[in-house]
């Protein structure tokens, strides 16, 4: 199998092996949609995937207009073939470059924000507040790395216990634990992803979940 191909094979099962990669994966997207009012909004969702996140956003309201953005075709296309999701205006675009034009009621990102660089973060998160309509919200839920070594490592054991118990393959858990070797250099820390925002000009700043290395932050506008 090349690397490719295994990478495919990754995207199609992303959507089963959420919970196996996040412990309490059904806490952490419940307490991100909790943020959301049940009236029609517009909402901007970055790094959506295959549209996981995105399903959920409309079980709560089928009248949500949603744009999605994604820099990989494709998590798009299995995202564009849920029948739920054939609303939502699908962008194959990268979030530090190029955001989609106009201002909405929320910012929502999951699992995403860990992935670019600590600049290219405190850009994004200006350029997000100044995309809110005023009164609406950034909704980030990722994974965050502690201020010491002595707790990272005591959170990945837990982290791959977890995944052993939820039936995850040793070496599905061992890419997963390189990955979070790798991009190490890139994970905040959740005190500084708080200064960011407010950085970047939000005036209140909530952590209702935080656990481990993972944690949700909501600001407001």
């Amino acid at each position: 199998m090349t690397s490719h191909e295994h990478y495919l094979n990754e995207v199609t099962r992303y959507d089963e092996n959420i919970p196996r990669i996040l412990p309490n994966s059904k806490l952490f997207f419940s307490t991100c949609l909790s943020f959301i009012p049940d009236t029609p909004l517009s909402i901007l969702e970055l790094g959506s995937g295959t549209g996981y996140l995105t399903s959920q956003l409309l079980k709560k309201n089928p009248e949500n207009r949603i744009t999605c953005i994604d820099k990989s075709p494709e998590m798009l296309r299995l995202a564009g073939m849920k029948p739920e999701i054939s609303t939502c205006n699908l962008i194959e675009g990268d979030i530090t470059t190029s955001l989609p034009d106009g201002n909405f009621d929320i910012v929502i990102t999951t699992l995403t924000m860990h992935h670019i660089s600590d600049n290219a973060r405190l850009k994004l998160i200006h350029e997000l507040y100044l995309n809110l309509h005023s009164g609406g919200k950034f909704i980030c839920g990722d994974v965050f790395r502690p201020e010491n070594d002595w707790a990272e490592q005591m959170y990945r054991t837990r982290w791959e216990t977890h995944m052993k118990e939820t039936g995850m393959p040793d070496v599905r858990i061992q890419e997963t634990l390189s990955g979070r070797e790798k991009a190490y250099p890139l994970i905040d820390t959740p005190h500084g992803f708080y200064k960011k925002m407010k950085t970047a000009g939000f005036e209140q700043v909530l952590v209702p979940l935080h656990y481990d290395m993972f944690g949700v932050f909501i600001g407001f506008k």
